[in-house]
């Protein structure tokens, strides 16, 4: 897909991307190491804020236990006020389902600032694991 913005606006969105990742990016890791998953930012920064959470621990809690821990940090931080989910108003999922087990959510702050695209890779069930 051609980026037809002007070029300032690119680079003025990239940068607004880059400085909000900077003062969250400490809080969502620490939320989720302590939740057994592992953060890594993924993509450009160019629209949104991409992150990716994996379980990495035996003891790593659902992956709606972290959003909602994540959120709850982001909110109590006052950065930005309030974090909230978007889900899709057709279903009670407030998560879109990926290949591999992999879950996205879309997390907003008041006045839809800052999006963050968060995927995670949840932890894999006890039967599954013994399969590999």
């Amino acid at each position: 897909m051609k980026d037809t913005q002007p070029v300032a606006v690119r680079f003025a969105t990239g940068a607004f991307c880059q400085s909000l990742l900077d003062s969250m990016l400490p809080t969502i890791r620490t939320v989720a190491r302590d939740r057994g998953y592992a953060v890594a930012v993924h993509g450009s920064l160019a629209r949104d804020i991409d992150l990716i959470a994996v379980a990495w621990t035996e003891e790593a809690s659902s992956h709606g236990d972290l959003v909602m821990a994540i959120c709850e940090a982001l909110s109590a931080d006052g950065l930005l006020g309030r974090c909230h989910i978007l889900g899709k108003a057709s279903s009670d999922e407030n998560f879109g389902r990926k290949p591999h087990g992999r879950v996205a959510y879309t997390l907003v702050h008041g006045g839809f600032i800052g999006e963050i695209d968060l995927s995670v890779i949840p932890p894999r069930s006890k039967p599954a694991l013994q399969e590999l």
